[in-house]
C-alpha cells in the first residue's frame, strides 16, 4: 500500500511540474503573436502615410528599421504605431485641404478656387452673373463664339488654362486634369481665377 501511495505522490509532483512548464511557453507564444500583429500594424501605417505623402509630392518620412526588426517590446511597438498614425492623420488632413474636388457646379467651383486664388470670388461671380450666368454651359450664338460662365473664347481659355493648372499645382494643390476643359465650370473658374490673381485679366472682361 505504501508503494502505491508513494507512486501516486510522485506522479502528482511530475504532473504539476509539467503543467508549470507549459504556462511560460504558452505565454511566450502569445507575446510573439502580439509582437507580430503589432509589426504588421506598423507596416500598414507606414504604407498609408507614404502613399499620402507621395500624393502631396512630399518626401517619405524615414523609417529607422524594418517593422519586424523593432525591439521585442509590445509597449514600444504601440508607441511606434501611435507616431505613424499621427503622421498619417496630419498628412490626410493636409491632403484634404490641398485636393480640389472636381465640382460641376459653378458657384461651388468658385468657392473651391478660393483655396488657390483667395479674394477672386466676388469678381468671378460678378463677371459670370453678367456673362454666362450660374447655371450650365451657355454658348453665345450671336456670332462671338464665346461660351461658359465667364464667356471665354475657346482660344482664350486654352491660351491660359495650362498655365493656370500648372500654377495651381506649383502652389501645392491637387487638381484633376479632367477639369481642364473649356466646357467645365472648374476649368473656367481656375483659369479665370488665375488670370485675375496674377493680373492677366486685362480687358477680356472690361467693366
Amino acid at each position: 500500500m505504501r508503494v502505491i501511495l508513494l507512486a501516486a505522490a510522485m506522479a502528482a509532483v511530475l504532473a504539476s511540474t509539467s503543467m508549470a512548464g507549459t504556462k511560460p511557453i504558452a505565454s511566450e507564444r502569445s507575446q510573439q503573436a502580439e509582437l507580430q500583429a503589432l509589426a504588421r500594424h506598423v507596416t500598414a501605417s507606414r504604407v498609408s502615410t507614404w502613399r499620402c505623402q507621395e500624393q502631396l509630392g512630399q518626401a517619405r518620412s524615414r523609417a529607422a528599421v524594418d517593422a519586424g526588426s523593432l525591439p521585442q517590446s509590445t509597449k514600444y511597438r504601440r508607441w511606434v504605431i501611435r507616431r505613424w498614425e499621427k503622421r498619417q492623420r496630419a498628412c490626410e488632413q493636409l491632403l484634404a485641404r490641398r485636393s480640389i474636388p472636381t465640382s460641376t457646379d459653378w458657384v461651388t467651383s468658385v468657392k473651391l478656387v478660393q483655396r488657390v486664388y483667395p479674394g477672386t470670388a466676388d469678381w468671378l461671380l460678378f463677371i459670370s452673373r453678367r456673362e454666362g450666368g450660374y447655371g450650365g454651359f451657355v454658348m453665345n450664338h450671336q456670332g462671338s463664339g464665346a461660351g461658359g460662365w465667364m464667356q471665354f473664347m475657346s482660344s482664350t481659355y486654352y491660351a491660359y488654362a495650362d498655365r493656370a493648372f500648372a500654377d495651381a499645382r506649383r502652389r501645392g494643390f491637387i487638381v484633376s486634369e479632367s477639369a481642364n476643359s473649356w466646357t467645365h465650370p472648374l476649368g473656367q473658374a481656375i483659369t479665370a481665377g488665375y488670370m485675375r490673381y496674377v493680373g492677366l485679366d486685362g480687358c477680356h472682361w472690361c467693366l
